[in-house]
């Protein structure tokens, strides 16, 4: 089955990814830890991106996840449609030497259902969340963070939240709202990246003299959400498509051991740093 998605973005934040399971297998490697990775939008495993006039396929996350050494212990690859089920499957045979397990079900419900059951003392894990759109809910985040143990990598939809929180704030629908208070875990947003526009109105609702704020302080809104809820989160990595904002991606820690989150920052921060802008 053929993957076809994205540009030079993609496989900018699957360099990014890969360098830092590299370096982390390698710093946790005798620290007699079982480390896990988990892709919760796993697709084919493989992905054919455009590169200019180009169509180049490319190792996705799931295989470049498999190829890193040293090796995890154990690999989750959760997705929601069979025949790319069964492309994980192939890849599955094609490593028998891995242990992976492939599960097909909501990615959001899935993750709760495992960091709900695992027993993280001695586990770590690294979760790679590459939604298509703006499918994961905050509520997931939070139950990440709760296990303690994971290092998330989160490719964050911000042109699905540019073009859900409409220019107008009076333009906003209940099916919009809804949606962002989902991703954002919050419905005090409204307040907080609406501004006054000084702007008469001759409606009776004022609501049409607010404004949303732009793609910066939206990216802002969206780091300080994060910070709020992870004890550490990365730089945010921005990724355009034809200078076009589409997406951030951030690591954000759950240990709350300032050793862990210093080292984890520190790698997570100088990777993010080192890609082109």
């Amino acid at each position: 089955m053929e993957h076809n998605f994205g540009g030079p973005w993609t496989l900018i934040k699957l360099d990014v990814l890969e360098a830092y399971l590299k370096a982390y297998t390698l710093a946790l490697k005798n620290q007699g830890l079982t480390l896990t990775y988990i892709d919760a939008f796993a697709g084919t495993g493989q992905c054919t991106v455009q590169l200019g006039d180009s169509h180049v396929t490319e190792d996705g996350s799931a295989i470049r996840a498999l190829n890193v050494e040293p090796a995890f212990q154990k690999y989750i690859f959760i997705e929601n449609e069979k025949p790319k089920i069964a492309a994980l499957k192939k890849i599955q045979t094609n490593y028998p030497d891995r242990n992976i397990e492939v599960i097909e079900g909501d990615a959001n419900q899935v993750i709760r259902n495992l960091c709900a059951s695992a027993h993280w003392g001695g586990q770590r894990a690294v979760l790679f969340l590459d939604p298509y759109g703006m499918e994961v809910d905050w509520h997931t985040l939070e139950v990440i963070c709760a296990t303690q143990a994971i290092d998330l990598w989160y490719l964050f939809p911000l042109s699905g939240l540019y073009r859900q929180a409409t220019r107008k704030r009076i333009n906003i629908t209940e099916d919009k709202r809804q949606a962002i208070n989902r991703i954002l875990g919050t419905n005090e947003w409204e307040q907080d990246i609406y501004s006054h526009s000084g702007q008469l109105t001759l409606l009776d609702n004022d609501e049409a003299e607010y404004d949303r704020i732009d793609v910066e302080g939206l990216i802002d809104y969206v780091s300080e959400r994060l910070k709020q809820l992870f004890p550490g989160v990365s730089h945010g990595l921005l990724l355009k498509r034809d200078n076009i904002p589409m997406f951030t991606l951030y690591c954000a820690i759950a240990n709350e051991q300032p050793k862990a989150i210093g080292l984890a920052l520190k790698l997570a921060n100088y990777i993010i740093d080192s890609q082109p802008r």
